[in-house]
């Protein structure tokens, strides 16, 4: 069957500014593609980009250099994103790791999930909006009592299906998971991660899944990406990763993965990964036209 490319990244550059003359970059030439259908993972330690990456995708931040097409669209490009931005708001959904902070405290369920069907002018009546709602609360396991209810009022886990139904409800053909489950208990990550290979299986939408947890990434993803201080170190299936890791960087995560018996715990070994660090600091002079000349300062890690 012939795969089809739904997202190309292109040397992707990202800076986030401290002073006049000092920046962090935070993504250094990152490419890769997303195909149609698939669930790519993308894992590292805190601080490797994921996020800002995933930011970078959903027009959050604009990057600093680079290019990203989605569906042949160059999404960087004002013209080419204004031309197409109410294709691009409805067809991208991205769910962040926080609930409580993405979720509006003062507005019930029924209006957070209303406001995004509303804007979009989805359907034509209440009545046929308000069975959307009830659909994805019931899809993501939540009664419709829940819509009456506020954020404050549920559960971190229960919050977090409503920041799922919200995105599905817009049947979205990316969905940009953010490190969903990481501030949620053990047995609820579990359920949240059936729930999205189970939606992902009815729905066939793209689903990029950030995440620390390996195990959790081998499960549910087709291909996996390792990131380490801005740079895409490695991208591979999930198996051919697991099982023949390349990098240095990927052996040393993937050493640490938690063995359940404490036996092979006991006398398993962590692998220590070395490296250079060449996205710290950054020092950049003006040179007009908002352009800057980067001078990248080398650190041992």
């Amino acid at each position: 069957m012939e795969t089809k490319t739904l997202v190309e990244i292109n040397n992707l550059t990202h800076l986030f500014r401290l002073t006049k003359s000092v920046a962090i970059k935070a993504l250094s030439d990152v490419s890769f593609s997303i195909n149609q259908g698939e669930i790519l993972g993308i894992v590292g330690e805190s601080g490797s980009g994921k996020s800002t990456l995933a930011r970078c995708l959903m027009n959050i931040h604009k990057p600093y250099k680079g290019e990203i097409f989605y569906k042949g669209i160059n999404i960087c490009d004002k013209k080419q994103f204004a031309a197409n931005k109410k294709m691009l708001q409805k067809n991208r959904q991205i769910i962040f790791q926080d609930s409580n902070s993405s979720l509006n405290q003062r507005m019930s369920i029924r209006e957070i999930l209303a406001e995004p069907l509303e804007i979009q002018k989805l359907f034509k009546t209440a009545a046929e909006r308000e069975e959307h709602m009830r659909y994805h609360m019931s899809f993501v396991g939540l009664e419709p009592r829940f819509l009456d209810l506020y954020p404050p009022e549920i559960s971190g886990g229960q919050r977090q299906r409503v920041s799922i139904a919200r995105a599905l409800e817009m049947r979205p053909e990316l969905l940009v998971a953010d490190e969903p489950v990481a501030s949620l208990d053990v047995s609820i990550q579990a359920q949240i991660i059936n729930l999205f290979k189970h939606l992902q299986e009815e729905h066939h939408f793209t689903l990029l899944f950030i995440a620390h947890d390996l195990a959790m990434v081998e499960f549910l993803c087709d291909r996996v990406g390792v990131m380490y201080h801005g740079h895409l170190v490695e991208l591979a299936e999930t198996k051919e990763l697991f099982n023949n890791p390349v990098h240095a960087y990927t052996k040393a995560l993937l050493s640490a993965i938690p063995v359940p018996d404490p036996r092979i715990e006991r006398g398993r070994k962590i692998l220590e990964f070395e490296g250079v660090d060449m996205t710290v600091r950054h020092d950049f002079n003006d040179i007009g036209n908002g352009h800057f000349v980067l001078q990248d300062e080398g650190v041992t890690v």
